[in-house]
């Protein structure tokens, strides 16, 4: 026995324990304050949900559930954007380590152990990668020190017993948090032991099972209310119980298992509340399905059910949660019956739900697998074939992690999986019967038969949809009314999704209130990761990297049609990112019928993932040799992006919501003498074009930003910086353009142009409009555009990735840069930290998308921890890509060469240049007027 300090408590904790169970049974229940200030505690027990987040010995946001005590001694409560992460170390990690291999398994629950003990008997030696410690996934728990051992148990031991004699490389406590494929194979990236890896594969079965599916009712993010599993889990593998006086709500046999496990516990649950109704008659056929299929399962299901029985358990049929009461910690459930009816209220101290079971497909579909929506729960599900094959040559599924089957199901599919994993590597292996697969099947089917229950309708307004970041149903409902019609548009308006669980439990509901066909998109990490075990230098380069012409990915199909165009239009924009809306407000505002069209949703593409600074002074890579001879262009856009920035403000000031503008000046730090001379010449040349810049020293940048690495020596202020929030400036500005009367048409996408007469023809897949005027704001397919009219512009796409950390105490006053390295970084209203700079992202072929590069993850990390070493104490929590534009190094507008009635209008620090760009482009496509200073950045430069 040890034990550990708990905020002033001393807590014993048994060998195996983690935190969590040492801390419930000590009867501690809130372990994280989330920033708006709401307690939470123990949830999905599997390292999903992020809600047991505590800090053990300084290192903070650990996850209780997936943490062993021992070791530990002083344990403090979460509490988001205050909690210092002082205790990482300062040092650089090592490199990460690469190995090629064969085959990897990721998930050791009975899938992936199955999988393994196939392809370790036909002599291929698998590396079995698990999250957990200890092998067997959520199904075979290992049992708690002194626990009484029943089948389950023992079964959990005998496959641990063949996975250890077996040939095959168990790596435990390993988190598979990136991944890619191309023509090569697979790559994995790897967080073990404190340190990153990467993991070269031919094949990859992916067994990562699934979790659970709560209902969204008023108080389920109340401490003490908690998965199904996670009760079992402080159970059978803590020896500790998740209350005294507990109700069990459930969709499904599991509530019904944990309640007899309970009452042999000696505590038995106040009530147990199924929305099915397993004892119908109508389910007699169903049942003698199950009892030809599995009669030993049919046989301890009824014993359970006589369990109850003895122990005096209410069992209520047909009934369900609908909300959950109490002041920081569950004191009452309300439940009633499924279709309506009275309510009933039960005095409680902890609430265990589960109403069925989602799959984990993080990776899935970072290698881009298919994986459609499943529209019973809005949450995509892979596409495999009878053998476990995925879209992705090489990649695999097994178990749950293509869709509930349960247990039996999953073990018998890892051998299947295995078998045809070991065929597509060239190997014979022995043939595996399918008969255990086919019955353990035909019982699942049979057993949710007897369990069916009908679909919940929408959450109640006030529940939270959206447990990471406080998002409620009322509040996504809103922001759909206002014109979100896809995921990713409720993301930028409502943050829904942009938390540490990454929209795993609120990304469902919210596509069925959406009826959307498409989900998130895949992100790196898929799950937070520490910050200082992948700070690691990179190459750099000067500039951005280009991709001549990106490909255009299919637009998502949605279940209503796009809307249809008119067929004629005074002015015609095509792209709905920062500079087609500015062009849209400013067109309607005078009177004029315009029409804007985007393929895809308004500021869905480089304006929304965008990292929001305003730009005033040259970025490292934008002054002296490495611009490439770009220098000169780029000096004469400073004075456009000052006025740029003057027009926000004004904007923000019209507009219904804050764009969290602030202007708190942009620090460009050196830490070498040769660095401190590249400052002072670039200074002078800001000053030379009327920006206010100086160069500052160390006792300066202290009192600036006292947080900033004293290896910093100097520094270049230039007070007119700031950010701003790109998610709630670009909606604004459409909402201002449609109030003035522009028509904003989304999902509409343009499949031709050609001039004709006084006009020009867009053709799209929502019929043909003619535009009197035409603007091109397509960012970078902008040239795809232009190229239908037979033109050449010399636009590239230039993929670029953002990385956010989670909510930190104030670190960043003012936007910060590097001298001689890619980076830019802030801190936002929120609290998360944001870093960006010009490092390259990839670009998928298969989906158009662009996509996280591993090395650009880690080198921004460096650069960022390098400016800001307490950057170190935190966890990135996602980053993510999107299509920057390069010209050469100044924005495009004007005529299109050849095409007087069609104007372009494009550019890097686009952003910032945004509003100021399109006003130019609308001005210039009525009037045939482009202002003074702006000449120069018309499409005449190229003809020189």
């Amino acid at each position: 026995m040890t034990s550990f300090s708990f905020e002033g408590r001393t807590v014993d904790a048994r060998p195996d324990d983690t935190i969590a169970s040492a801390i419930t049974r000590a009867g501690c229940h809130t372990l994280r304050v989330t920033r708006h200030g709401d307690p939470r505690g123990i949830f999905c027990g599997m390292g999903v949900c992020h809600d047991c987040l505590v800090t053990v010995d300084g290192r903070v946001a650990q996850r209780a559930c997936m943490t062993k005590a021992a070791g530990a001694s002083n344990v403090a409560i979460h509490q988001d954007g205050v909690a210092s992460g002082a205790a990482w170390p300062a040092s650089d990690p090592p490199p990460p380590m690469e190995e090629t291999v064969d085959l990897v398994i990721i998930g050791a629950g009975p899938a992936g152990i199955a999988a393994a003990l196939t392809a370790a008997r036909a002599g291929v030696s698998p590396v079995l990668l698990d999250e957990r410690a200890t092998a067997g996934g959520q199904y075979f728990k290992a049992p708690a020190e002194g626990a009484r051992l029943d089948r389950q148990h023992r079964e959990g031991a005998r496959q641990r017993a063949a996975l250890a004699a077996a040939n095959v490389e168990h790596r435990a406590d390993a988190l598979v948090w990136f991944a890619d494929r191309d023509a090569s194979g697979i790559t994995l990236g790897v967080f073990q032991g404190g340190r990153g890896s990467v993991l070269r594969a031919k094949a990859v079965i992916l067994a990562t099972g699934a979790y659970e599916r709560p209902p969204i009712v008023p108080g389920w993010t109340l401490p003490g209310v908690m998965t199904i599993g996670a009760a079992q889990s402080l159970l059978r593998s803590g020896g500790a119980l998740p209350g005294t006086r507990i109700a069990i709500a459930s969709e499904g046999p599991l509530g019904l298992q944990l309640a007899a496990e309970l009452v042999r516990a000696g505590a038995p649950p106040v009530m147990v509340a199924e929305r099915g109704r397993p004892h119908g008659l109508g389910n007699l056929s169903a049942l003698l399905q199950a009892i030809a299929a599995a009669p030993r399962l049919v046989i301890d299901g009824a014993a359970a059910f006589a369990t109850l029985a003895r122990a005096g358990v209410p069992f209520r049929a047909a009934t369900q949660l609908v909300r959950c009461e109490g002041e920081g910690r569950v004191a009452r459930a309300v439940l009633e019956p499924v279709g309506g009816g009275a309510e009933m209220s039960v005095s409680v101290d902890a609430v265990c739900v589960g109403e069925g079971f989602l799959p984990q497909v993080e990776v899935a579909r970072l290698l881009g697998c298919e994986a459609p929506l499943d529209p019973a729960h809005g949450a995509p599900v892979p596409v495999r074939d009878a053998d476990g094959a995925t879209s992705v040559l090489g990649v695999f599924v097994a178990g749950d992690a293509g869709g509930l089957g349960g247990a039996r199901v999953a073990a018998a599919e890892g051998a299947v999986v295995g078998t045809a994993a070991l065929r597509f590597l060239g190997g014979q292996p022995t043939p595996v019967s399918r008969r255990a697969l086919q019955r353990a099947r035909r019982f699942q089917k049979a057993l949710w038969s007897i369990y069916r229950a009908p679909a919940r309708g929408e959450p109640a307004a006030e529940a939270m949809l959206c447990r990471c970041e406080g998002v409620r149903v009322a509040d996504a409902a809103a922001a759909i009314a206002s014109g979100a019609r896809d995921l990713g548009a409720l993301k930028r308006l409502t943050r829904l999704g942009m938390g540490r669980c990454q929209g795993r439990y609120c990304s469902g509901p919210a596509a069925q209130m959406l009826g959307a066909a498409e989900g998130f998109a895949p992100q790196a990490p898929t799950k937070p990761v520490p910050i200082a075990a992948f700070a690691i230098e990179k190459p750099e380069w000067g500039g951005h990297r280009q991709t001549p012409q990106p490909r255009l990915r299919p637009v998502a199909p949605r279940r209503a049609p796009p809307p249809p165009v008119p067929p004629r239009a005074e002015l015609v924009i095509i792209g709905g990112g920062v500079m087609g809306i500015s062009a849209a407000l400013t067109a309607a505002e005078r009177g004029v019928d315009t029409v804007l069209i985007e393929r895809g949703t308004l500021n869905g593409e480089s304006s929304g993932g965008n990292a929001g600074s305003l730009h005033l002074q040259l970025l490292s890579f934008d002054f002296g040799e490495k611009t490439g001879g770009r220098s000169a262009r780029l000096l004469e856009t400073l004075p456009l992006q000052r006025d740029a920035i003057a027009l926000w403000n004004a904007l923000n000031a019209r507009a219904d919501t804050d764009f969290e503008i602030a202007v708190t000046g942009g620090l460009m730090l050196a830490e070498e003498e040769a660095h401190v001379g590249f400052l002072k010449a670039k200074v002078a040349a800001e000053n030379s074009v009327g920006i206010e810049a100086s160069l500052v020293g160390r006792e300066e940048i202290a009192a600036i930003a006292p947080n900033v690495s004293p290896r910093m020596i100097a520094g270049a202020w230039c007070p007119g910086e700031g950010k701003i929030n790109p998610l709630a400036a670009t909606p604004a500005l459409a909402r201002l353009a449609a109030r003035a009367g522009a028509a904003l048409l989304e999902r509409v996408e343009v499949r031709g142009l050609s001039t004709l007469g006084n006009g020009t023809a867009v053709t799209t897949n929502a019929g043909t409009i003619i535009a009197d005027r035409l603007i091109l704001a397509a960012g970078g397919w902008t040239a795809q555009l232009a190229a239908h009219l037979g033109v050449a512009l010399p636009i590239h796409g230039a993929p670029l990735q953002m990385i956010v950390t989670e909510c930190a105490p104030p670190l960043a006053p003012c936007l910060l840069a590097h001298a001689d390295r890619h980076l830019t970084m802030k801190q936002a209203a929120v609290g998360n930290i944001i870093l960006g700079g010009a490092w390259s992202a990839g670009t998928d072929d298969a989906t158009g998308r662009a996509k996280i590069l591993r090395e650009s993850f880690e080198g921004n990390l460096w650069v960022g921890a390098r400016v800001l070493p307490a950057l170190r104490g935190f966890h990135a929590l996602r980053a993510w890509a999107a299509m920057n534009v390069d010209i050469d190094g100044a924005p495009l507008v004007g005529p299109l060469p050849g095409h007087p009635r069609v104007t372009v209008v494009a550019g890097a620090n686009g952003y910032t240049l945004g509003p100021l760009l399109g006003a130019a482009a609308a001005e210039c496509a009525l009037n045939g007027w482009l202002g003074t200073g702006l000449r120069a950045f018309s499409a005449n430069r190229f003809a020189a």
